[in-house]
């Protein structure tokens, strides 16, 4: 059966991105083996997901000279190992709402989500960590839940690992040093990389979102490096399992990274704890606890789901790069991701019913009709 074409709403305002994507109907299933799925669920989008719909698969392409740009240079201090606290930017399911005040980022920040479901939701997110802020969530995790499966999912795509306990990374340019590599490639190159540094002096330095990302010659250290693991090291020898998802910084996960998610998710047994990082535990932390949370409880309506994982301490993914002091070049970004994330959850109610053994990759396929 042909699917029906999709009408355009470009007269959509994008700051109601939640409101925007209407459901019209299913027109019929087929079945794949045992697996009911949707052939032609219409909805009406707006023009401006047509718009975006595949920037994220066009940007993981780049041409040489544009990957030249992102090329890592220099060591980026993250989190240092000198205090055994939790790491920053942690939060947890059953923390209380807008302990940190970010539901002004909220389109109404007296909305209060319901919490069906998030008490039995086993996730955590947060920044990277050092050794020592791994072990403190070690024992947050055994203290709160007792000797149970535990798993961490890295969702960085830069090179990154442990030097003297440190948490550091090697860095390019907006932390796109990996930018079009595939995933067997950044982890062989990431292990062959850390396995190489044990009894060299190396520099590090602070970068972030104050200095335009650039690192300043003020604040570099100097570094003898006694032991240099990789996470995937670092975390099995706390009990960890570990995942590896290589998802690019600061914007919306192409169809590859979505694809390893949901492989990553299927994998997973359901009475595990996971806990969620990236760099900083914001961008990328909130998109995939909010995707996991949409997978778990695909009866929780999206809005109530982007509320509550931003009143439990991650950014708000309807925002669009409004704030004064915002850089120029992440604005778009931000609104590209604004008007995707309800498509995970479009994703989800078509694929509720075959416990999302279909791809994403698939299911945008015969959605769009590309």
């Amino acid at each position: 059966m042909k699917a029906k074409q999709f009408h355009w709403r470009s007269q959509l305002s994008i700051k109601h991105v939640a409101s925007c994507i209407v459901l019209l109907g299913i027109v019929s299933c087929v079945d794949y083996g045992d697996n009911p799925v949707v052939e032609d669920n219409h909805r009406d989008y707006p023009a401006e997901v047509y718009y975006y719909l595949n920037k994220a698969n066009e940007r993981e392409n780049p041409s040489e000279e544009e990957r030249a740009v992102y090329e890592a240079k220099e060591w980026r201090m993250e989190s240092k190992n000198t205090t055994v606290t939790l790491p920053q930017n942690f939060r947890w399911c059953g923390g209380e709402f807008n302990a940190n005040g970010l539901n002004e980022e909220l389109p109404d920040p007296t909305y209060l989500p319901t919490t069906q479901g998030l008490n039995t939701l086993m996730i955590s997110g947060s920044a990277r960590f050092s050794d020592k802020e791994l072990n403190a969530r070690t024992s947050w995790v055994t203290h709160q839940w007792g000797d149970i499966p535990r798993y961490v999912i890295d969702l960085r795509q830069e090179s990154h690992g442990f030097i003297n306990g440190h948490h550091v990374s090697w860095y390019g340019y907006i932390n796109w040093s990996n930018i079009g590599k595939k995933r067997d490639q950044i982890l062989q190159e990431e292990e062959q990389l850390f396995h190489s540094l044990k009894g060299q002096t190396i520099t590090v330095g602070k970068i972030s979102s104050s200095n335009n990302y650039v690192m300043t010659d003020a604040q570099d250290i100097t570094v003898d490096v006694d032991s240099a693991w990789t996470e995937s090291e670092a975390v099995k020898k706390q009990g960890w399992g570990y995942r590896r998802i290589t998802a690019l910084d600061h914007v919306f996960p192409c169809d590859e990274i979505i694809d390893q998610f949901l492989e990553c998710y299927r994998s997973l047994p359901r009475d595990a704890w996971v806990h969620f990082h990236c760099q900083a535990g914001r961008g990328r932390t909130t998109t995939f606890m909010s995707f996991f949370d949409m997978l778990r409880n695909p009866d929780v309506p999206l809005k109530d789901i982007l509320y509550r994982q931003t009143e439990l301490g991650g950014t708000s993914l309807y925002y669009q790069g409004t704030r004064p002091t915002e850089q120029p070049w992440r604005v778009d970004l931000f609104t590209e991701t604004s008007w995707l994330v309800p498509l995970l959850y479009d994703y989800v109610q078509d694929n509720k019913g075959n416990g999302y053994t279909i791809s994403w990759t698939d299911w945008k396929k015969r959605t769009f009709q590309l």
